[in-house]
């Protein structure tokens, strides 16, 4: 369907319901666990999978495009989602699978909808009572993840506990980049 890394696998493999991805610029963390949100999108009928961001512009220039880059560059993918719905940023699978990416202005907006699982891209800029409110409403699995520039509350308060799983990540865990972005 589209080539993978170890990243994917590991996320992907992950039994725990939180699994943390604090990784550098370029270490591919998000676009794995974009992969993976297509691959239970396909492999699970009628799941509902959030991707939320600090705000819509953020989302568009990060998650919400590599979803359409993985899409674009996989003739499985547009064989099993319609193209996307770009006013509302949303995938609708054949299977009756969606993954919509949205923001919350605050943990009273973030109270609408439940859903299966829940990506929060680049956690640092959202709020932990936007992503409590948020957590308290996934049926399934919640992917988070960062780049590690300074402590937030995902270290004081899911970090080393129960049912969360760490994982670390940087360019030499991404073998898809050039050599000069390497070198960078």
């Amino acid at each position: 369907m589209f080539e993978t890394t170890i990243l994917y696998q590991a996320n992907r493999e992950a039994a725990e319901k939180v699994i943390v991805n604090q990784g550098g610029t370029s270490s591919g963390k998000t676009y794995a666990i974009m992969q993976v949100l297509f691959t239970r999108a396909i492999e699970e009928p009628r799941q509902v999978i959030t991707v939320v961001g600090q705000d819509i512009p953020n989302l568009k220039k990060g998650a919400y495009r590599d979803a359409k880059a993985i899409y674009h560059g996989s003739p499985d993918l547009q064989m099993w989602f319609g193209k996307p719905n770009e006013s509302d940023r949303v995938f609708t699978c054949l299977n009756g699978s969606i993954i919509e990416f949205t923001s919350y202005a605050d943990a009273q907006d973030a109270k609408s909808g439940k859903r299966d699982y829940l990506f929060v891209n680049e956690a640092n800029g959202i709020t932990y009572d936007i992503y409590q409110q948020l957590y308290l409403r996934t049926r399934k699995v919640t992917y988070i993840d960062y780049n590690p520039s300074a402590r937030f509350w995902v270290h004081d308060k899911l970090i080393g506990k129960k049912g969360v799983k760490l994982f670390i990540a940087d360019h030499r865990h991404n073998p898809f980049l050039s050599s000069e972005d390497h070198e960078k």
